[in-house]
């Protein structure tokens, strides 16, 4: 698992350090924060390190329907916000259904943490963006009931949770707002109204982190703001909700499958703690 406990954000596999390319080799990507390092090892002795307690739970949606997919819950003993984490909206996305399989996998030590890894498992099995019932992600139009019964399933869950803040994790194949390489939104965090001081400070961590002394198009940006304008799910979460929420986007433009699902891990660990949601 990535992230065990409170303060550590980092050792995330390798390739990180090969930005622009589609090689990883086996050094460190992200070195651990030697000042959160430092402070741990000053630790009192006697003071208590026990992770709070879990709770956990397994559930299928559409079961029954070739559309059967999984979703976890981590519930940290210790009350806090609860986090709700989308991956596979787009099946051809690998690396997005693949952070979400990992973050499910996360143990929070605060709030809950509710994960589908592969919402749209049709389109995650056959590696297409869509399935025969379209594009999911055009399925969750403001101020109405989602369009199919897949997206009305994805959207009770973040309303019978409660969720504080939504995340959908996404590929594109090019860099928002970029003259490198094809047009695309990767490298960008799409967030609603209620979620840009939180996007602002996990980018410039985000990129403070990752990529000092990197190439400049591999830095994230705040992308537009999602306020309900088209029926897609963070769009449905600024404007039903108005909670924060997050479409991320990490481009597939010179990077390897490896680097894309950490670059989308970090994001999501960084906002989850904004937010307070310890992991």
């Amino acid at each position: 698992m990535l992230f065990q406990s409170a303060g550590v954000i980092g050792a995330v596999t390798a390739g990180l350090s090969q930005l622009g390319t589609a090689e990883a080799d086996d050094s460190p990507v992200c070195p651990t924060d030697f000042s959160e390092q430092d402070e741990d090892e000053d630790k009192d002795e006697d003071e208590d390190d026990t992770v709070p307690d879990l709770r956990e739970e397994r559930f299928t949606i559409q079961e029954g329907t070739s559309y059967a997919t999984d979703a976890f819950v981590r519930e940290s003993s210790t009350d806090g916000p609860t986090a709700v984490v989308f991956g596979g909206l787009h099946g051809n996305e690998t690396a997005g259904h693949r952070a979400a399989a990992r973050i499910a996998d996360w143990e929070p030590v605060r709030g809950t943490l509710v994960v589908v890894p592969e919402a749209n498992a049709v389109a995650v099995e056959r590696s297409t963006r869509v399935s025969p019932n379209g594009d999911l992600n055009r399925q969750f139009p403001a101020d109405e009931e989602p369009t199919t019964p897949l997206a009305r399933e994805l959207w009770e869950i973040v309303e019978e949770f409660d969720a504080d803040v939504v995340l959908d994790l996404h590929t594109s194949r090019g860099i928002w707002n970029s003259d490198v390489g094809p047009t695309g939104f990767g490298q960008a965090v799409f967030p609603t109204e209620a979620g840009r001081p939180i996007a602002d400070e996990a980018i410039q961590g985000m990129n403070e982190f990752l990529h000092s002394g990197k190439p400049g198009h591999y830095t994230f940006t705040r992308g537009n703001t999602l306020t309900g304008a088209r029926p897609m799910l963070i769009h449905k979460v600024g404007n039903d909700l108005d909670r924060p929420g997050f479409l991320l986007e990490a481009t597939q433009h010179g990077t390897d499958l490896e680097t894309r699902t950490a670059w989308l891990e970090e994001l999501t660990a960084r906002i989850l703690r904004q937010t307070g949601v310890e992991v």
